[in-house]
């Protein structure tokens, strides 16, 4: 791969100790990365660009990301098994990769974030990545744009029984303060999607293609 983008991590802002349980989770998803060098060494490096942060204490919060930083609850993610954990890494990082770390100016923002998780669970699924039971994902709209599926949305009869794993990045600052998404950011995230759609010997061609696409 180019060394034109870098992947060094950024820097943790500095947070309150962390409990014995914030801890033990950090530890997870510090190990869960180690098995993607073996696994899926490429997306190994993109996954380091976001610092594992672990949130404790904030109300109704899972796991999201600012592009920056990958945020979790671990008192949430004490609650899921290590392939639920794992899929909701990779999902994240694809957040990031798939360019939702803005959204636009919708009527409906949960539709808009079931749109989104559904895009990036496709190319999960492209991975061989297992997806949870519960999660977003609508077979009939398989590898259709986030925006295609936002509009399949409005004839949905119950689009708020859907619930996402995690929290959009562009809803974060709901529960974190956290800077606005430079530009300089997103086409950072672009150019990194850009790179690994040169991966075609490594990545499915629907992944390559979904990346070059960005």
């Amino acid at each position: 791969m180019s060394d034109t983008v870098s992947f060094k991590p950024p820097a943790v802002p500095a947070e309150a100790p962390l409990s014995s349980l914030g801890r033990r989770e950090l530890a997870k998803w510090h190990d869960d990365r180690a098995q993607w060098v073996h696994r899926a060494p490429t997306l190994a490096e993109m996954i380091e660009c976001l610092a594992l942060t672990p949130l404790e204490g904030v109300a109704g919060f899972t796991a999201s990301t600012d592009g920056r930083h990958l945020f979790f609850c671990p008192a949430h993610s004490a609650t899921l098994t290590d392939e639920a954990r794992q899929f909701l890494q990779a999902h994240l990082l694809w957040h990031c990769l798939a360019g939702h770390l803005t959204a636009p100016l919708v009527s409906d923002a949960h539709c808009w974030h079931l749109a989104c998780d559904h895009e990036v669970n496709v190319v999960l699924l492209a991975l061989d990545i297992a997806l949870p039971p519960d999660a977003v994902l609508f077979p009939i709209c398989h590898g259709q744009s986030a925006r295609r599926v936002y509009r399949w949305l409005a004839n949905h009869p119950a689009p708020h029984t859907e619930t996402p794993q995690d929290i959009h990045p562009a809803a974060l600052w709901a529960y974190h303060a956290v800077e606005r998404t430079s530009p300089a950011l997103a086409t950072l995230w672009q150019r990194r999607a850009h790179l690994l759609a040169r991966e075609t010997a490594t990545l499915p061609p629907t992944v390559t293609t979904f990346c070059a696409s960005r």
